[in-house]
């Protein structure tokens, strides 16, 4: 299960030229389900400040499921729906490295700037900025507590930037 799985959490820097490292678990995912580097980024969903990021088996589900609840897929609400999930995504390439560049765009929606803090959600990952994610309310004690300890482990302030 878990080689067809997001799962887990990671801590990545963004360098000057806007890449990222995609933990290797996540690139693993992505090689078994779509054969390919390449991930899909959009916005968040369910108004969440942070990207989404899946691979087109994904992309079908999503696509699969938007047909499914519209049953008049020429409606205003359906174009609207379908504009802001695949109008919005963003194909990216992993090199080599495990980078992907992430466009200026896609980092001021998600507030991203010095590093991501990456959430596996099974069928898909999330890239949020750390202490933007840490400050969500309702946060569960465990992943305050994973999210402080990645941050400490880095020498980097558990409460954010100094600006």
């Amino acid at each position: 299960m878990s080689a067809n799985s997001y799962l887990g959490y990671g801590l990545n820097a963004v360098d000057a030229k806007n890449r990222l490292s995609v933990p290797a678990s996540f690139r693993d995912v992505l090689t078994a389900k779509s054969g390919g580097k390449q991930v899909l980024v959009g916005p968040g969903h369910a108004g969440r400040r942070c990207l989404m990021a899946f691979d087109t088996l994904f992309a079908e589900q999503l696509h699969a499921t938007h047909e499914a609840r519209h049953i008049d897929t020429g409606s205003r609400e359906a174009f609207d729906e379908r504009a802001y999930l695949f109008g919005s995504a963003q194909p990216h390439s992993i090199d080599d490295s495990g980078r992907i560049v992430l466009s200026p765009v896609l980092r001021r929606v998600s507030g991203i700037t010095s590093h991501v803090w990456f959430v596996g959600g099974f069928d898909y990952f999330e890239l949020w900025d750390p202490w933007a994610f840490k400050a969500l309310p309702g946060l569960p004690e465990l992943q305050r507590i994973q999210i402080e300890m990645e941050l400490e482990t880095r020498g980097l302030p558990i409460d954010g930037p100094v600006a």
